[in-house]
């Protein structure tokens, strides 16, 4: 056994979540440009970046007009803009991939392996009229949709991770109604499958409470708390679109210290 990787984490080892000027949802053109990510993570002490920009890579299935113009074609402008970057940094080239429903995933097998990760969405509830809906707006409905959508996910055989685990987006007001509509048990028996199948769960920022917050704090803490007894394996990511947001990393420490998160609980890419 590694001991190394039992001990408690002092620090959050990287950031496997970060959007480029090349993401349409991302409106710092300029600062989020790789040079200047890598530039920041450096000046942070971050060893590794991982860039996980938007891409559709399913020519099976037609994507909607916003991912249409973010193509397998992003791969490659990274790639290019980061052969001229210099630094000390490990940069990860990878993306955030979408589930639209069961069997309805824009990544391809053959496009994962291209790629160092995929970090799998499962809870864009605000795409409407592309990702697949839930029967009612009721907490309980959600809830189990979101948890098919997270069961799609983990059998795609093409996540690394599950970006945002359960957070409801276009309803975050509603998180700890739709997420408290779970039994214990069922979310240990999707987490153990996570596990079973080698997918990670990501220790989002979009967990952290701020003053005046939306949700319980209990809520997300209650979700990792569970997916580490299951035997899940955690990954970690700002989903930062802007320069302020790669800066919160370190606050992830408030998750893992709650949760008793430690080396060996960590999947490292």
């Amino acid at each position: 056994m590694d001991k190394t990787r039992t001990a408690s984490l002092t620090k959050i080892p990287y950031d496997l979540h970060i959007h480029t000027h090349l993401s349409a949802c991302c409106q710092e053109k300029e600062r989020q440009r790789p040079a200047q990510i890598l530039t920041l993570a450096e000046e942070m002490g971050v060893g590794t970046v991982g860039f996980a920009d938007h891409i559709w890579a399913n020519p099976l299935i037609q994507p909607s007009d916003w991912y249409r113009p973010q193509g397998k074609n992003q791969i490659a402008r990274l790639r290019e803009e980061l052969l001229s970057v210099t630094t000390t940094v490990r940069a990860l080239v990878g993306c955030e991939a979408e589930t639209v429903g069961p069997g309805k995933i824009g990544m391809t097998k053959e496009c994962a392996a291209t790629l160092d990760f995929v970090l799998l969405s499962c809870s864009h509830l605000h795409m409407k009229g592309f990702v697949e809906q839930p029967k009612s707006d009721a907490p309980a409905d959600v809830a189990r949709h979101l948890v098919k959508l997270f069961e799609a996910g983990v059998r795609s055989g093409v996540a690394t991770a599950i970006a945002h685990p359960f957070v409801p987006f276009g309803q975050i007001e509603r998180f700890d109604a739709i997420v408290s509509a779970v039994s214990d048990a069922e979310f240990l028996d999707i987490f153990g499958l996570a596990a079973q199948r080698g997918v990670a769960l990501e220790v989002t920022t979009g967990y952290l409470v701020s003053p005046g917050g939306r949700f319980s704090q209990e809520t997300p803490l209650r979700l990792l708390a569970l997916a580490k007894k299951a035997g899940c394996r955690f990954t970690f990511g700002t989903d930062a679109h802007d320069p302020a947001g790669q800066r919160r990393l370190p606050e992830l420490m408030r998750l893992v210290e709650a949760v008793g998160i430690t080396q060996d609980d960590v999947l490292y890419v």
